[in-house]
């Protein structure tokens, strides 16, 4: 058994003034014999009835009671020796090994339901801030406007959900391409880009100095797109995904570059084909200066091309190599070309100073 303090109070149910003795009490050297009576004395401690060995009596109108069972009721050691009662007054009582187990599982679930409210009060402050406006009711304001607002953006049916983690704030945008595919497919990586950018100002608005960080994922096979990150400051980084490769970019650029209209005709981009070597990076455009299936032929037209065309073709180029750049800034080069399908002739190069140089093509 082990014991736990506790106090307590004695009474006697004949409220009476208590002397702790003998019969036969003994000062100095005298003794004297008292007349003792009995009269069915009770001890009651703490609400209960206490049974002694030693009958409690009255003598002369006082009321005495043996001190060694009073003690042992209330928890004390009680001893003799040397004509002196010995009394080890620590009071208290036993609790059993059970007992104990249970309040020390008591106080762990206190403690646990303490931690608890201390995260939920985190969260209802803002972890600290005084701008962030985190309870539940703001962010699930938040995210239905997200979803309002961005319901079918690029006539896909995107799912979103924004949670509060670590202080900071997480946004899952996510598509299902067993029904999107196509729609998606439309969407260049610069469309993307700045759909999740406009979303995190719009959070970043209701939300202020607080992070945001999130993924955009294909729910068909649970396949992250892309991971981003707007800072308090404003700041914002979007990452397409490791897997993300050459061929899926050459996509996204034709989704984007499909026509060369600014050269006074137009002529299509069949493709834009990328590829690597000896660490630069190359984009080519293909096109037909006699497009299959009419009468047109723009061979001649290409040959005398002014200045201010090939200014503007110069122009579309960059822009193409500037969206390379964005998605592959590890190359220190990147040029590019254009080559005539029809005649599988070249019909010029980019070099990576950013200078257009036009060939001159047979038209017999």
């Amino acid at each position: 058994m082990k014991r736990i303090k506790t106090n307590k109070m004695l009474c006697l149910t004949l409220g009476l003034g208590i002397m702790l003795s003998g019969v036969a009490l003994q000062a100095a050297n005298m003794t004297k014999t008292l007349k003792a009576v009995y009269n069915n004395i009770k001890i009651s401690y703490n609400g209960q009835i206490k049974s002694l060995k030693t009958e409690p009596f009255m003598v002369e109108g006082i009321t005495y009671v043996p001190l060694r069972a009073i003690g042992e009721i209330m928890g004390a050691d009680v001893n003799w020796g040397n004509n002196t009662v010995y009394i080890n007054g620590q009071q208290s009582s036993t609790y059993s090994d059970e007992q104990i187990a249970a309040i020390n599982y008591e106080n762990a679930l206190l403690r646990q339901q303490l931690e608890m409210a201390k995260k939920d009060l985190e969260a209802l402050t803002g972890a600290g801030g005084n701008n962030k406006n985190l309870t539940t009711e703001a962010i699930v304001n938040t995210l239905n406007k997200i979803k309002t607002n961005y319901k079918n953006t690029y006539d896909v049916g995107w799912g979103y959900d924004l949670q509060i983690v670590s202080g900071r704030l997480e946004l899952t945008v996510t598509y299902d391409s067993r029904y999107d595919e196509a729609d998606f497919d439309k969407i260049t990586s610069e469309e993307l880009k700045q759909f999740i950018k406009e979303m995190c100002y719009d959070i970043s608005a209701a939300h202020k100095e607080v992070e945001i960080r999130g993924t955009l994922k294909d729910n068909k096979n649970d396949l992250e797109r892309a991971s981003f990150k707007y800072s308090k400051a404003g700041a914002y980084e979007y990452n397409e995904a490791a897997d993300f490769s050459l061929k899926d970019f050459e996509k996204e650029l034709e989704k984007k570059y499909n026509v060369i209209n600014t050269i006074g005709f137009s002529i299509p981009i069949g493709d834009i084909e990328l590829g690597v070597k000896n660490d630069i990076l190359t984009f080519t455009l293909t096109t037909e200066l006699r497009p299959s299936g009419t009468l047109e032929d723009y061979r001649g037209k290409w040959n005398v091309l002014g200045a201010d065309n090939k200014s503007e073709l110069e122009n579309l180029f960059k822009k193409i190599k500037e969206d390379i750049q964005r998605q592959y800034s590890s190359y220190d080069s990147i040029v590019g070309g254009i080559r005539d399908s029809s005649t599988g002739s070249s019909l010029g190069v980019y070099t990576n100073d950013d200078k257009l140089y036009i060939n001159t093509i047979n038209t017999n």
